[in-house]
Parts: C-alpha cells; sequence; structure tokens
C-alpha cells in the first residue's frame, strides 16, 4: 500500500470525530468528578440535588476521535439535561496512548469481547460507579458518537447484564470492520451482512441475552461514517433483538419500520423518526434521520465539537425514548430496594481490615468471601467482617416487603508491603496534573509530574503542579494532611522536594506557563528527604497548611526540587493521575464535624 493512501486513510480516521473545541459554557449545576479505571480517565457528572438514600439512571457517554470527556459534555448538553431529568453521566476517556487520535478501537478484535480490552475497562467503570453511588440497576444506558457510538454497540452486545440501552450517533453495526482497513470500508460502505452481524451479537451475549431498546441518530450528509451504515445498525439489532426474544428468528421484530413521521426543528432542520416494534408492541427501535446534517451530535451545543445546533435534541430524544421503559416515567426511581455499602471499600491494605456492611434501611444483608454469588441462604450480616487475606466480599440487603438490591461487590487485596492508607483518600485530577518550565521554551505537559533542573548549570527549571477536587471535605475536621507520590523516573540527584499550597487553582485549573510563579497561598508548606528511584513518597503538610486546604471546591499544590547546579540535569518525574495505583493521592486525616 502506497504511502499517500495510508496517509489519507489516517486522516479519514482522524475526521472520524476530529474538530475544535470552541470555549463556553452550558447551564449545569451538580458536581463534576474525575477519577480513572484501567489506566483510561474518566469523568462523572453528578446532578444537582443527588441524594444518596434514593437511587437514579446512570448514562455512560462515549466521546468519538480526537475528543475528550470535557468535550463532549458540553457538546451533547448531557450534563444540563441530568441536571433536569435526575440521573448520573459517566463520560471515559480514550487516552492517546490507547489510539493515537483517541479513538475508541471499536475495528480491533481485542476489543470487541467481553472481559478484553477496551469494553472490560469501560465496564469496569460502570461496576466501579455502581458500588459507589446510588444507580438504579435496570436504568444504565450507553450511547456514542462515531467511533464512541460503534463501541456502544459493542458493549450492549457483551453486556447485556450491565445495559439496559443503547444510543448510537453516527455509529456502524456491531463488528462492522476487525481491522483498519476495514474500518475505512465499513465507514465508507457498510460493514458486513448486518443478518450475520446480528448472529454475532447474539453470540456474543450469550446465556445473558435479552432485548435492548436501541436508538439511531445519523445524518443524510454524513461522509465520513456514510448513512447506510445507521441503516444497517437498525437491521443487526433486528436481528438480535428477535433471537434474544425467544432464541429463535421468528421476526418478533424487523427492520421494517411500523410508522414513519416527517418533522422539522423550528428555524432548523427536516428530520423523520421511524420506530420499530416488537411482538409486544412496544417501539424498541427508533431511527432518527436528519436530512442535510454531516458528521455531528444533533442537537448539540455549538460550544462543543462535532455538533450540528440544528438538528433534533438527540440527548433528549435518547432520555425520552429510554425512559419509556421505565415502570414509573420519571428519571428518578422510587424504588423502595434498600442499598448498601461496604466501610471501608475494597482496595490494598498492608494489614487485616475490618469491613461493616451499612445499609440506608431496616432490611437483612447477606454476604460471602468467596467471590460466589450470595443468596437469602447465605451467611446473614451481625456483626463486622475481620479480613486477614485477599478476599471478594458479594452482598446485598433485602427489606421485610422482599424488596431485594442487586449484588454488589468489593475485593480488598491485604499486602503487607503497601503502604498504610489511613483516613480520606482523594486522587489527583488527571486532567490538571502536569509540570511548567521556568521559561517558555522549557515547555510544559500534562500528566506526569517532572520536578528539577535541566542541566547545563541551571536550577529549578521545572516545577510539578498537582490538583485535587477536596470540595467534598465539607464540615470535615482536618488534623493532618500527606501528599502521597510515586517515582517514575530518577535523573542526577535531587536532594528534597519543597510544596506550595493554593487554595483553589493557580491560574485556570489547565497547565499554563503561569503557574511557574503564580502566588500560592503558602509557600514551603511540606519538603521530604531525597527521592528514591522507585516507590512513593509521603510529603507531610505543615499545620499551617491544612486551614487552606479549600472544602468548597479544588486545591492545587506545586512542587519544587532542590539541586545543586552543574552540567547534567538532576529531575525526578512522579506518575500522575490515571495511573491506578501509582496515582498521586491526597490523604486526609480527621472527624466530621
Amino acid at each position: 500500500m502506497s504511502g499517500k493512501r495510508l496517509w489519507l486513510m489516517s486522516l479519514a480516521l482522524v475526521l472520524v470525530c476530529a474538530s475544535t473545541l470552541f470555549p463556553g459554557s452550558y447551564s449545569a449545576s451538580g458536581q463534576l468528578i474525575n477519577g480513572s479505571y484501567g489506566g483510561k480517565p474518566y469523568k462523572l457528572y453528578v446532578p444537582n440535588g443527588y441524594d444518596s438514600n434514593k437511587s437514579y439512571p446512570l448514562y455512560v457517554m462515549l466521546h468519538g476521535c480526537t475528543q475528550d470527556a470535557s468535550q463532549f459534555s458540553t457538546g451533547t448538553k448531557m450534563n444540563a439535561l441530568a441536571d433536569e431529568k435526575k440521573f448520573l453521566v459517566l463520560y471515559p476517556e480514550q487516552t492517546s496512548s490507547g489510539n493515537s487520535n483517541k479513538c475508541w478501537n471499536w475495528f480491533e478484535t481485542a476489543h470487541q469481547s467481553r472481559g478484553s480490552g477496551e469494553p472490560a475497562i469501560i465496564a469496569n467503570m460502570v461496576n466501579t460507579i455502581k458500588n459507589n453511588y446510588s444507580i438504579q440497576e435496570n436504568q444504565v444506558y450507553v450511547a456514542g458518537l462515531s467511533a464512541g457510538a460503534a463501541m456502544s454497540v459493542i458493549m450492549g452486545a457483551t453486556y447485556p447484564d450491565l445495559f439496559s440501552g443503547i444510543g448510537v450517533g453516527a455509529g456502524l453495526e456491531y463488528k462492522a470492520a476487525t481491522s483498519m482497513t476495514g474500518a475505512f470500508t465499513a465507514m465508507s460502505s457498510g460493514g458486513p451482512s448486518p443478518n450475520q452481524q446480528g448472529n454475532a451479537a447474539y453470540l456474543a451475549m450469550g446465556s445473558r441475552a435479552k432485548v435492548l431498546p436501541v436508538i439511531v441518530f445519523h445524518g443524510t450528509s454524513d461522509y465520513t461514517v456514510y448513512p447506510i451504515n445507521g441503516d444497517q445498525v437498525i437491521s443487526q439489532w433486528s436481528i438480535t433483538n428477535d433471537l434474544a426474544q425467544n432464541g429463535t428468528n421468528d421476526s418478533w421484530i424487523d427492520d421494517q419500520p411500523e410508522r414513519t413521521e416527517n418533522l422539522t426543528v423550528t428555524g432548523g432542520k427536516n428530520y423523520s423518526v421511524s420506530d420499530y416494534e416488537g411482538g409486544d408492541g412496544n417501539v424498541w427501535m427508533k431511527k432518527v434521520t436528519v436530512q442535510s446534517m454531516g458528521h455531528a451530535w444533533s442537537g448539540g451545543s455549538s460550544q462543543g465539537s462535532y455538533t450540528d445546533p440544528q438538528g433534533p435534541d438527540a440527548s433528549r430524544m435518547m432520555w425520552e425514548f429510554f425512559n419509556s421503559f421505565t415502570s414509573d416515567g420519571g428519571g428518578e426511581s422510587d424504588t423502595t430496594a434498600p442499598i448498601t455499602f461496604a466501610n471501608p471499600k475494597g482496595g490494598t491494605y498492608n494489614q487485616s481490615v475490618q469491613v461493616e456492611l451499612q445499609v440506608n434501611e431496616e432490611a437483612s444483608t447477606f454476604y460471602t468471601t468467596d467471590g460466589s454469588e450470595p443468596t437469602i441462604q447465605s451467611e446473614l450480616y451481625t456483626e463486622p467482617i475481620q479480613l486477614t487475606e485477599d478476599t471478594t466480599l458479594r452482598f446485598f440487603s433485602r427489606d421485610s416487603s422482599g424488596n431485594s438490591e442487586t449484588i454488589k461487590q468489593e475485593i480488598y487485596v491485604i499486602d503487607e508491603s503497601a503502604p498504610p492508607s489511613e483516613g480520606i483518600t482523594i486522587p489527583s485530577l488527571s486532567l490538571e496534573d502536569g509540570f511548567v518550565g521556568q521559561l517558555t521554551a522549557d515547555g510544559k505537559g500534562t500528566g506526569d509530574i517532572k520536578v528539577g533542573d535541566k542541566g547545563m548549570y541551571n536550577i529549578d527549571t521545572y516545577r510539578g503542579i498537582l490538583s485535587f477536587d477536596t470540595g467534598g471535605l465539607g464540615q470535615t475536621i482536618i488534623d493532618s494532611a500527606v501528599i502521597r507520590l510515586y517515582t517514575k523516573t530518577l535523573t542526577g540527584t535531587v536532594s528534597s522536594i519543597q510544596v506550595d499550597i493554593k487554595n483553589g487553582t493557580f491560574g485556570s485549573a489547565a497547565i499554563e506557563q503561569s503557574d511557574y510563579s503564580a502566588i500560592a497561598s503558602l509557600n514551603n508548606i511540606a519538603s521530604n528527604p531525597s527521592p528514591t528511584a522507585s516507590g512513593y513518597i509521603d510529603l507531610v503538610l505543615s499545620a499551617s497548611a491544612l486551614s487552606e486546604i479549600n472544602k468548597s471546591g479544588k486545591t492545587q499544590f506545586r512542587l519544587k526540587a532542590a539541586t545543586t547546579p552543574g552540567f547534567h540535569q538532576n529531575q525526578v518525574e512522579f506518575h500522575g493521575g490515571g495511573n491506578d495505583a501509582q496515582s498521586p493521592v491526597l490523604i486526609i486525616n480527621g472527624q466530621t464535624n
């Protein structure tokens, strides 16, 4: 294959979702929380007024190529809708190391199966949120744009037990391609036979097979992922859903719509909505075809990337469609099932741990410690559970009316060599970690944290920036605080690390050149002897610094290295956020007032 053709193909793949983000804001007032799983960051939007005693739907939104969570949340306006309708939104984020164009790898066989690659990571992100928040089990939905839409189809086929509906914006059928070359062919000409892929998706569901609501959006002028793909998604899912209904292909549902309505957005585009009914009379699939729309999220905000504000509101239509399958028709669940939490949560501990199972109402709690599925015949929880070895704890509660919650799971690893992690552990915000150089020519970067000098008899060339969301501390009285950092590389000699603290952010939350010399709330509030080439260091904050920890927002720290001027560089790199167990954490010890 010629170099020119390869270049053109690569450019086409970038264009699956490439665009520029325009600065701006939209109306949302809940809390945006950063996290990571499996080496990939995510953002979680918790709506305004969230109450842990109630359970809520969860929407999982998968961005397209070159996009990130922030761009996608802005473009889809999903956070503002979450505030209005009361649901949580999870935005998994692809990394440039996972794909150079930040595409979800929907076209690679390593990322098309249950328990493998990116589907497994996304599914485990969802399970993490379900363990930490009150999520309605039968209202977890996955949707995406382009590469993200193709991955949402894969998620529905491989994890039907986890998801209750699929939204597909300019996407492709299940396993439309199994190579990069095949991806370009599918994007322009469609994938294999939808009948064949529908059977493949049903087989991927396995014993977990069930009928899934599917809503598809596609523009007639999409010359990146051609409209044939939207048609194929409907055809593929008609086969998959038909088989999932009773195990046989008996035309319980097909790809011929029962009705199609032609509509117009006021001052915007014409579009049609086709409904596909199952044998039970319910509309299980919808296809929204937007006239003259290119490769875009329909009805999105112009402040985001790859949106068409003149199209019908895809986010709202998706919510309305999925919400039609709930028993109460409301976004906030009225379920009376109890909600149980493990305290402390699963993780790695350097000594035995005592776990309490706490329920939000009067109920009986059943559990197992061998990883097996608990039933009402399992051990009844009556007192804290003492764990002295690696344990998979599974549990659920049932009230006197017979209402049972879904089974929850926490994994505990007992490793005597692990560092202690007492108190409240707050992970750093991976997208706001990084470093800045003293001079513009020294550069700046996000991710890993670099401090030290560049040699040539310079000192203090690089300063690291750490960002934490400490807004959840509320009324906590802080007795002590420690920053824990894990060394990635060490070059030369770094005699110590000093720390400045900022109540809030040094500038904007993003890494900026001005962060190097911006005014701190307090300087030199912690120091540590020379870091080693591996392992971790603990930076103990001084008592005077504790009052500068922002309990209603973000707190940032600036790291400086003490080095001796010389010809060779002296610098240390610490792992930034998004590196799982080696991510920076702020450990708070205190008590709630």
